[in-house]
This record gives C-alpha cells, sequence and structure tokens, in this order.
C-alpha cells in the first residue's frame, strides 16, 4: 500500500467518547491508511490509527488549528495488508458499528502494559506464552477421515478456496480432521487460525494441536489479562506462534500470515457477540478468508441451519461423516415424560447403579445454574426480583445468596422485603440436582460441572482431569461440559428439561434444542460399551423426537428449512433488530413508537415487497441494568439493495438523551 499524498488524516483514537479526529498528513512521513501514528490531544501524546485521508474539512474546523501528526509509530503497521482494512470497513457497515470504534475495540489490546505499541515492544519478555506441548503418539486416519481430508486438499492445490462444511456426527473424528489440514498448510510456513465457541475449550484444543503438528502455539480471549493478551497478540503478529486458537473475538485481530481458519462447532451460539457491535465470528471469519484469499473449514455435528443451507445451495463445499471414528456405535436416545423436578424413573436409578458396580460413570445435565429458579414469600406470594432488572433472582445455596445473571446484584436470602415473611424455594438448578443426585446414589463420588463451581481455568481443567482418570463417578453439570470433550469411561447421559427451549418464542427453538441435546448426548460410550441416552421430555409429541431417537440430523434440518421457507423465516430472509434501551420507561416506549413509524413509512414509500416490520415488543429480559427495552424487527429479502436503503433510514434516526439504540445484524435470539 503506498503512501497517501492528501492534506489531512482522519483518525480514530483509543479513548473513549471522541469521534473521529483531524489531523494533518505530513507527506515526508509517507503515512498510509491503516497506520499506527503519534498524535496530540490536548497537550498529550497519544497513539491513533489513520481511517482515511482527504483533501478538504468539515466546515466547522478551522485549518489553522489543525495540528500534524507527529510521527508513525513503527515500521510496520498494524494494518500493513489493504485487504485487512477492507475486511474491517466491511464488518463495521454489515453489522452497523462505527468504523472508528471497531478499530478502536482491536487497537486497544495492541498496547502494552508499558505503552509500548505490538510493533516495537521486544521479544524477551513475551516468549513465555507459548504453548510447546509433547508431541503426541502419530494417528493413522480411518478411511472416511483420509477421504475427506484428500478431497478439501485436492480442492486447495486447485486454489478452490471456497467454504467447506464438515459435517460428522459425534465421535467422527472432526478434529484429527482438522489437525491434519493444519498440518499441510503450516509445513508450507502459513499460521493457523483455530476458532473454538467457549474458553474452555481453548486449552485442550491447543494442546491437542501442538501435539500433533509439533509446531508452537498461542491461546487468544476475553479473560487474559491485558499483559497477557498483549504477549499472545505479540507472539501471534510477529510468527513466533503457528497456531493461534482462540474464541469468537481472535477473529478481528489483524495477522497477516494467516493461511488457514478453523471454525469448531460452527452452530454454537457463543459466535454471537451480544452486545454491540452484533458481530457473529463465523460469519466474519468467512468474510476474513474470502477477503485474504485463503480456505476456511467448519465443522460440526449439528450444522446451523445457515451453514447447511449455504451447502445445500452450493455456496459452501459439503463434506460428511456419519459413522464414529472407533466404529463406536452412536448412544440410543430414550425418553421419559416429566413428572416433576426432581423426577428419575427407578429402572433408570437402577441402570446407573448397576454402571457404578461395572465401574462407569454417568452424566446428569440440566441447564440451569443455581439451586433454585425462584425465591417466594410464603404469606404475601411476592416474588424476589432483581431491582435493577425484571428477572427473578435465582438462589444459589452454596453461596447463600440470591443472585441476578444479568447484573451481578446479590442479597442474602433472609426474609420478604416487602412483608417481612418466610421465603421458599422454588424450580430447580443444577446445585438442587446435585444434592438429589447424591442422595439417589449415595457413596458415589460426585462432581458440580458448572460455572458457579468451576469459576477458573485451572478448577475447569482439574475437572476435566479428575474426570478422565475417574475420580468421579457421577457428573453433574450444564452447557459446559457438553462441549467436544472426551471421557472414556462415560457411558450414561440423562438429560433433565431436555426439550425446554422448544417453550421459548424463536424461530430457532427446535434447531436449538436438537443441537443441544445432540451434542450432550454425544458424550455418551465415545470409547468401550455403547453409550445410553436418557432425555426427560415437556413435549412428548413434538415432531423434532423422533429424528433425535434416530439420530437424524439431516432429516431433521431439512424438514426445519423447510417450514421456515414457507414462513419467510431466515435463513432465507435478512433480519435486523432495532435494540432500543432507556432509564425511564415512558419516554423509552414513546421513542419506539416514534422509531417504528418512520421505520414503516419509509418502507411503505419505498414498496419494498415481501418486507415487514415488526411493531416494538419486551424481549426476554425486558429490563437490564435499570434500563427498560423494547425491539423492533425488520423481515426483509436477501437482496443487497434492500439491505443498504433499510440501514441507510436507520442511520438517520435522531439519537435522544437518555436513550441507547444499536442494531443486531442477523440476530439468533431477542433478548
Amino acid at each position: 500500500m503506498s503512501a497517501d499524498p492528501r492534506k489531512f488524516a482522519v483518525i480514530a483514537v483509543p479513548r473513549p467518547g471522541i469521534s473521529l479526529l483531524f489531523y494533518k498528513n505530513p507527506t515526508f512521513l509517507n503515512c498510509r491508511e491503516g497506520d499506527c501514528v503519534e498524535i496530540e490531544l490536548k497537550n498529550i501524546k497519544i497513539w491513533g490509527i489513520i481511517k482515511d485521508f482527504c483533501d478538504e474539512l468539515p466546515q466547522d474546523l478551522d485549518e489553522k488549528k489543525i495540528k500534524p501528526i507527529l510521527g508513525r509509530i513503527c515500521p510496520s503497521p498494524v494494518f500493513s495488508d489493504r485487504r485487512e482494512t477492507d475486511f474491517l470497513k466491511w464488518a463495521a457497515d454489515y453489522y452497523m458499528f462505527p468504523f472508528h470504534k471497531l478499530l478502536k475495540q482491536i487497537f486497544l489490546p495492541l498496547i502494552g502494559s508499558d505503552n509500548a505499541l505490538i510493533g516495537e515492544s521486544s521479544p524477551e519478555k513475551h516468549l513465555g506464552v507459548l504453548c510447546k506441548a509433547e508431541k503426541l503418539p502419530e494417528t493413522t486416519l480411518n478411511q472416511a477421515q483420509k477421504r475427506v481430508v484428500g478431497s478439501i486438499l485436492e480442492r486447495w492445490e486447485k486454489k478452490d478456496y471456497k467454504p467447506v462444511l464438515l459435517y460428522g456426527v459425534t465421535g467422527s473424528g472432526k478434529s484429527e480432521i482438522f489437525a491434519e489440514l493444519c498440518r499441510d498448510v503450516i509445513k508450507k510456513g502459513k499460521q493457523i487460525l483455530y476458532l473454538v465457541p467457549e474458553i474452555g475449550l481453548t486449552t485442550k484444543t491447543l494442546q491437542h494441536l501442538v501435539g500433533r503438528i509439533g509446531a508452537p502455539g498461542v491461546i487468544l480471549h476475553s479473560s487474559f489479562t491485558k499483559k497477557k493478551r498483549f504477549s499472545a497478540l505479540y507472539c501471534a503478529i510477529h510468527k513466533h506462534a503457528s497456531i493461534i486458537v482462540g474464541t469468537r473475538s481472535a477473529v478481528l485481530y489483524p495477522f497477516f500470515d494467516i493461511g488457514l481458519i478453523v471454525i469448531d462447532e460452527e452452530h454454537d451460539g457463543s459466535y454471537k457477540n451480544f452486545e454491540p457491535p452484533y458481530y457473529h465470528a463465523r460469519d466474519v471469519a468467512v468474510m476474513k478468508a474470502a477477503a485474504m484469499k485463503i480456505p476456511v473449514v467448519m465443522g460440526s455435528a449439528t450444522p446451523s441451519s445457515d451453514s447447511w443451507l449455504n451447502a445445500s445451495n452450493g455456496k459452501y463445499h459439503l463434506e460428511i461423516i456419519k459413522e464414529r471414528a472407533n466404529s463406536k456405535p452412536l448412544p440410543k436416545i430414550e425418553t421419559f415424560t416429566y413428572r416433576g423436578d426432581l423426577y428419575i424413573p427407578s429402572d433408570l436409578v437402577d441402570i446407573v447403579s448397576d454402571s457404578l458396580k461395572n465401574g462407569e460413570q454417568s452424566l446428569f445435565f440440566l441447564n440451569r445454574r443455581g439451586f433454585a429458579t425462584i425465591a417466594r414469600c410464603s404469606d404475601c406470594n411476592e416474588i424476589v426480583k432483581c431491582p435493577n432488572c425484571k428477572t427473578a433472582l435465582i438462589y444459589h445455596k452454596k453461596k447463600e445468596k440470591l443472585v441476578c445473571h444479568h447484573c451481578g446484584f446479590s442479597l442474602s436470602p433472609e426474609k420478604c422485603g416487602k412483608c417481612g415473611g418466610k421465603l421458599v424455594f422454588e424450580g430447580i438448578g443444577v446445585e438442587k440436582l446435585f444434592e438429589a443426585i447424591e442422595s439417589y446414589f449415595p457413596g458415589a463420588k460426585a462432581l458440580s460441572f458448572d460455572k458457579d463451581s468451576l469459576s477458573t481455568a485451572a478448577l475447569f481443567d482439574k475437572a476435566l482431569k479428575d474426570i478422565s482418570e475417574e475420580k468421579f463417578q457421577l457428573i453433574v453439570g450444564t452447557v459446559m461440559i457438553s462441549k467436544g470433550h472426551n471421557f472414556p469411561k462415560l457411558r450414561n447421559v440423562i438429560i433433565k428439561f431436555a426439550d425446554y427451549l422448544l417453550g421459548f418464542r424463536d424461530p430457532r427453538a427446535s434447531e436449538k434444542c436438537f443441537q443441544q441435546i445432540t451434542q450432550v448426548a454425544g458424550r455418551a460410550g465415545r470409547f468401550g460399551v455403547e453409550g445410553r441416552v436418557f432425555a426427560e421430555t415437556i413435549y412428548p409429541d413434538h415432531y423434532i423426537w423422533n429424528y433425535i431417537k434416530n439420530n437424524d440430523y439431516e432429516g431433521f434440518i431439512n424438514e426445519e428449512l423447510s417450514w421456515r421457507e414457507q414462513l419467510s423465516f431466515p435463513p432465507f430472509t435478512r433480519m435486523i433488530t432495532v435494540r432500543i434501551s432507556g432509564n425511564d420507561e415512558e419516554k423509552t416506549d414513546k421513542f419506539a413508537e416514534k422509531c417504528f413509524e418512520i421505520i414503516s413509512d419509509f418502507i411503505e414509500n419505498n414498496s419494498f415487497e415481501d418486507t415487514t416490520v415488526y411493531p416494538p415488543a419486551e424481549p426476554m429480559l425486558s429490563k437490564v441494568q435499570n434500563r427498560f427495552r423494547k425491539n423492533i424487527s425488520i423481515s426483509f429479502p436477501k437482496n443487497a439493495k434492500v439491505s443498504a436503503e433499510i440501514k441507510k433510514c436507520l442511520w438517520k434516526i435522531e439519537k435522544k438523551s437518555g436513550i441507547a439504540v444499536t442494531f443486531d445484524v442477523d440476530p439468533i435470539s431477542e433478548s
């Protein structure tokens, strides 16, 4: 990228509340778009990133008061590849998030605790974060795995970098296929960006890849301290690491020598950012790969409807493996009907007891944190709610606290705040289930596997190790345990409230339900004897169960897509949700109604076909952190021109003091 000769540079600075700033562009500095430069702001020298250049200033600015750029920070700018800045511009435009704010989010972690930028720091400080795990024994791919690897590598030799969707049942060896593809790319001197949906999967994934390939790697995620994240980024950007394993935010960083992006468990909702910018890391990764002209491979035992449709339409290549790598059968799935929060059929108790005698493990799954979901006054019937959010507080018995899972508010469960009456605790969380399981199976060692029990990475890793070493016979866990873990002795999986998601007003409810059940069930019987899964159902007649019992995700997703197409639901249509929040309920409601009128009039005046604007509605979480919330959803065809016009309309909505307006493009939930 050559230097830009224009008179002024438009610079994004890492300072809250500050928009873009204009500075003179000294030609002798040879500045380029994406350069990190030193500038002066209020007599303080700070860093900034050049977003653009111009020859004319806005009318309200006096050229005499415009200061010059002081210098370029380092010879290798953070955004040295124009394709990287073009990609970020696309992401900012697509997800309706100001480009300079996106640059700030990416830029801040690139400044060390000593205020050194990534390009000028010395390597000695940072190489300690590299993972250099011992080499694992060589594995031999089975015929199905070899077929998939050969097919993909053959396309790459022909420069066919169309995205690849690998649909393989749980235990089919997708991770070994990914490792083999990564090995091929690293041999050619390139780096790997390997995305996983949860922080808890990063360590295990990196150790496996480093052990298989023998190349050093680093982990990137948001829970790192600023110092550790800076060191990891340094090693990645300066190619001390060949393998970069990260969660969703890793896809935004400017790695210059990536040769392959892998997206593991591509269906997982954790890839969606639930605060501005509302990007989806899977979709961003696909666009990044296209911009950089490199391959991208994604895998899942339960592919998302979006990716499945893209594969069906020929936009993605589809590879399928329907058998487990070790030829073990998929677990048999049976159901039992809900008869109470703590109900477990007597014959199921006998099955687990027999497994305990045989040295086999059992997993009890319930995706609800805490002990009880409601604290109610026994006298006045008042439910204890969070004062900041319109949600019931969750009782955590271990902490002896009532806790809000949305804002963190907590209080001691002493008595009713309204009348002073005694509180009773209703509903079930994983803590109550844990107590029940201990009473059902006295003498067996049980482990609680949830966010509250395993609050640190060290505790999480120790729990996985203890399960593998058979220190526990019973595991009671939440969704944390359902993703990507292998437990050799785990035979039985019991899923409480397995189909609760079907009760949500969500077009994707059936898909999410099937995915969660399949992922949890997939932990059973991966080694040794055949696994067994027992799922508690509230909706026993729902069509989803026939497909689940037959392990037929392909049949399910095709039927699911058929009715969604008839109803014009995503992924056949596009959606944007306008999220409005304010600290005054009446003003927020009025503003939402005004926005609805503006958008509706715009759609009507432009005669957009098959476009619907839904009136303001309260999301499931209608009040969070003392802010009242309303959503306006817009459904429209997959048409780039229509999308661009609607976005122009939304950007013109005038902001009002005390009210925040954000845009969620391609929402996956209404909350």
